[in-house]
């Protein structure tokens, strides 16, 4: 309870929109019902998880009174955690969507990215945004910043949805899942 009193107070807010906890950890029921006790209090308008794998999300969905508004991961032709969200009714939201990059050089993602004639980024944020999928790009480069928000005007064909959807691998770019 106290990160959360400590981020109001520092803020200088009456309230929260939406707090989140960053990864389950060994705590993360105990960290859960806390977040439920602000949630009832008004202090979080609404609560959420990140990082958190479809097996720490059943885990949570089963104890927890509050089910989560949000679930932030690392998401870029990655499904399965995905569907368990939908299985609940939470909100996926897809952050490093570009693999940190490295998305963006894959031979597939080109040739995509090539015949919209658009660039490898907005590829891979537009497929995530076809689905459905919140979508939060992230770069310090003004133009980058530019060409992520270039993304509502246009559309994958089916070919090159299944073509980039079979790209997934599981494969985690940012080597946060050192939990089990």
């Amino acid at each position: 309870m106290e990160g959360a009193l400590c981020s109001l107070s520092q803020l200088d807010l009456g309230y929260i929109d939406l707090y989140l906890i960053h990864w389950p950890g060994t705590d993360g029921l105990d960290s859960w019902a806390t977040l439920e006790e602000l949630h009832a209090q008004g202090k979080l308008k609404a609560i959420g998880v990140s990082n958190y794998t479809p097996a720490h999300m059943r885990e949570l969905m089963q104890s927890c009174k509050v089910p989560p508004a949000v679930l932030q991961v690392e998401y870029h032709i990655q499904t399965e955690v995905r569907k368990v969200c939908e299985e609940y009714g939470v909100c996926f939201q897809a952050y490093s969507s570009l693999g940190k990059g490295n998305l963006i050089t894959d031979p597939v993602v080109l040739e995509v990215a090539k015949n919209c004639e658009r660039t490898p980024g907005q590829v891979l944020l537009r497929w995530a945004v076809q689905q459905g999928v919140p979508v939060i790009p992230k770069s310090s480069n003004p133009e980058r910043i530019k060409d992520n928000g270039r993304i509502f005007d246009f559309t994958l064909s089916d070919a090159d949805m299944d073509k980039l959807s079979a790209l997934d691998c599981g494969r985690k770019y940012l080597h946060i899942y050192f939990y089990a």
